[in-house]
C-alpha cells in the first residue's frame, strides 16, 4: 500500500512539472503580455493622433510620423501578443477597449487631444524611441512578482 501511494504521489508531481508553468513561463507570459498591452495602446494613440491632425490640415511629415508610430505598434503588440499566448480575438478585443476609452476620455472630439497627449505622449514617444527601457522594466517586475 506505501509503495502504491508513493507511486500515485510520484507521478503526480511528474504530471504537474509537465503540465504545470515553470516560473520562467510565468515571467515571459507576464513580460509579454504587458509590453503587448502597452504597444497596443500606443498604437491606438498614435493614430488617434494622426486622423486629428489630418483633421487640422497638419503638415504631411507630422501624420506620417504618427502613422509609421502606430504601424510599428502595431506590429509590436501583435508579436509580443502572439508570445504572450493571446488569441486574435483577445488582441481585437483589447483594441477595441482601448480605442473605446481613448475616444471617451476626449468626448469623441479632436479638440480635446491634449487629454490623450498628456496621458500618452511621452510614454508612448519613449516606448518607440528606447523600447530597452521599458522591456527592463516589465522584465524587473516579473521577477519581482514570480520568485
Amino acid at each position: 500500500m506505501k509503495k502504491l501511494l508513493g507511486i500515485v504521489v510520484l507521478g503526480l508531481l511528474l504530471v504537474s512539472n509537465v503540465y504545470g508553468e515553470t516560473v520562467d513561463q510565468k515571467r515571459n507570459y507576464y513580460i509579454y503580455n504587458n509590453l503587448s498591452m502597452d504597444y497596443n495602446a500606443c498604437q491606438h494613440y498614435f493614430l488617434i493622433m494622426s486622423e486629428a491632425l489630418k483633421t487640422n490640415d497638419s503638415d504631411p511629415a507630422k501624420v506620417k510620423n504618427f502613422v509609421d508610430s502606430s504601424k510599428l505598434a502595431s506590429q509590436l503588440a501583435f508579436s509580443y501578443g502572439v508570445d504572450a499566448g493571446l488569441t486574435n480575438e483577445a488582441m481585437l478585443a483589447r483594441s477595441k477597449i482601448l480605442i473605446n476609452e481613448m475616444l471617451k476620455s476626449i468626448n469623441n472630439d479632436f479638440t480635446n487631444m491634449s487629454v490623450l497627449f498628456l496621458e500618452y505622449g511621452e510614454f508612448c514617444k519613449s516606448l518607440i524611441d528606447t523600447p530597452e527601457i521599458r522591456n527592463q522594466y516589465w522584465i524587473n517586475k516579473a521577477f519581482e512578482k514570480y520568485k
